[in-house]
């Protein structure tokens, strides 16, 4: 009998909505291993509390800093201490994550 190997591969899961539907499709589907990006009006995610706290444990949390900074949220992040990323930094986030989910 074959031996089956499973393959443990990280989800890059980026949220591009405010809405509450997208973070709950999202929370759901993730799980350690995983990172959670809020992009454009994702980023309003934020104005609820910090919503990295509702992921499983082991899901890294990143913040798009240009869309923090384009809807004046930039102090409210740095107050809460939420991990931000540049948008150069997508490239190598892609590459590290063999599977990519957006939710709007």
């Amino acid at each position: 009998m074959p031996v089956k190997h499973t393959i443990q591969s990280s989800v890059l899961h980026l949220v591009f909505s405010a809405g509450q539907g997208a973070f709950e499709a999202c929370r759901k589907a993730s799980a350690a291993g995983d990172t959670v990006v809020f992009l454009d009006n994702g980023v309003r995610q934020l104005l609820l509390g910090e919503p990295g706290k509702l992921l499983p444990p082991g899901v890294a949390v990143y913040y798009s800093e240009p869309d923090l900074q384009a809807r004046g949220l930039a102090s409210p992040a740095r107050d809460l201490q939420v991990r931000t990323l540049k948008d150069g930094a997508f490239p190598s986030l892609l590459e590290n994550h063999p599977h990519c989910l957006s939710w709007k």
